[in-house]
Order: C-alpha cells, then sequence, then structure tokens
C-alpha cells in the first residue's frame, strides 16, 4: 500500500548524507504523554515496529538533557536485569553502543558512556554529524528538542506512536503559535512553520496504537 523506497540526502558533492529520524510517542492530542504504558510495550522484537527493525542501522542518539538524564538512570542497567524483556535487554545494549548527542546547558559531564555534550546550535551540530561517517541518526527526544529540531527543518522521517487517550494536558509535541487574528482555512505550501512529509507507513498495534513514519517531502 505504501512505497518502501526513501529519498536520499546529497550534500553539496552529492554523496548521500545521514538522516535524521525523529522518534516519539504521543496522543491523539498531541502530547508526548505515555497515557496507555509507563514505556513501551514491547516484550520481544516482532512487536516493536518503531525501533527493532532500525536499530542495526543507527550509531547515534540525539536527546535533549532532560531526556538523557532519565535514560541513563534507566537503560545501562537493562541488559543485565533479569525482570527486564528481552526486547529491554536488547534495546539497553543497543543505546550503550550508540554514541549519545545531548544538548543541554547545564550538564557539565557524562552520565554514561559514549556521550557527547553538544554545545552548539542543532544546526551546526547536525551539519558536524551528517559530515562525519556513520549511521543513521536517531532523535530519541524530549519534545522541547524535537519542536527545535522540526523548527530548523533538519528532521528527514517521523517515526510516531499515536496512542488512543486524549488526556488534555501534558508536554505538547508540536510547536504552534497561537493567532487571535487568523482566519484563513488554508496555509499554504512554503509558508514559514509549514514542513510537509510522505506517509510512508501506517499501521494498527493490537493496544489501538497507531503506528506511523512520515518522509520529508523535499520536492
Amino acid at each position: 500500500m505504501f512505497p518502501t523506497y526513501s529519498q536520499p540526502i546529497l550534500g553539496d558533492n552529492g554523496a548521500t548524507m545521514r538522516k535524521i529520524q525523529m522518534f516519539m510517542f504521543m496522543t491523539i492530542d498531541g502530547q508526548a504523554q505515555f497515557p496507555v504504558y509507563a514505556e513501551p510495550p514491547y516484550t520481544d522484537a516482532a512487536d516493536d515496529p518503531m525501533w527493532e527493525p532500525r536499530m542495526a542501522s543507527i550509531d547515534t542518539i540525539i536527546l535533549g538533557g532532560n531526556a538523557y538524564r532519565k535514560w541513563a538512570s534507566h537503560w545501562p542497567k537493562q541488559k543485565d536485569n533479569p525482570k527486564a524483556s528481552d526486547w529491554q535487554r536488547n534495546y539497553s545494549r543497543f543505546a550503550d553502543r550508540c554514541q549519545k548527542v545531548v544538548f543541554s546547558k547545564s550538564l557539565t559531564e557524562s552520565l554514561w558512556d559514549n556521550t557527547y555534550i553538544a554545545r552548539g546550535t542543532p544546526t551546526e551540530e547536525v551539519a558536524r554529524l551528517r559530515s562525519a561517517p556513520g549511521g543513521g541518526i536517531a532523535l530519541g527526544g524530549g519534545p522541547r528538542i524535537a519542536q527545535s529540531f522540526l523548527e530548523a527543518d533538519l528532521v528527514d522521517e517521523m517515526i510516531l506512536e499515536v496512542q488512543p487517550s486524549l488526556v488534555g494536558r501534558g508536554k505538547h509535541l508540536f510547536h504552534t503559535a497561537d493567532d487571535p487574528n487568523f482566519a484563513d482555512d488554508v496555509i499554504p505550501i512554503g509558508s514559514p512553520g509549514r514542513h510537509d512529509f510522505l506517509l510512508r507507513d501506517a499501521r494498527a498495534l493490537n493496544d489501538g496504537t497507531l503506528f506511523v513514519r512520515y518522509e520529508l517531502n523535499r520536492k
């Protein structure tokens, strides 16, 4: 039903560049929350359409400071946790081996092996990462860093799981500006702040969550 190909990203010299894939969970009303589960409900690789199919190709994870602190306190322990699921142990090993690029003004030291604390802007750091050799780059959270990357037009793919809940509060995944005088029904293509994506995959999971993958429409 959906095309399986992806548009390559070409640099000025014509070489293929590394992609930025945004991985986020959200509710129907756009909050970056987990209303159904405290964490992804996967028990093995077959349950996971989001991370598992892409782990082998990713070697870098971008995180905001708050998300990094939570990840660093949780994921390194799961590979040796007898109570963890096979998926959690596998994800722990994956996250350990990846370089973690952390955007934080307050973080002064690494809390996890293979961590780089980014002091530049998202545009500067992405240019550095894309010019270096390596695999795929995952934008893992939280919502503020996701918003900054989207606003700077740095996200090549959005990989989302939309949970079937309206929670009415929380952290907005997408940033929008209120405009009480805005009366148009249509925001034209090319308008400031508008980004168009192509739907590449969509499927319902067993708990009613909707998995979707969008690719930036570079045309």
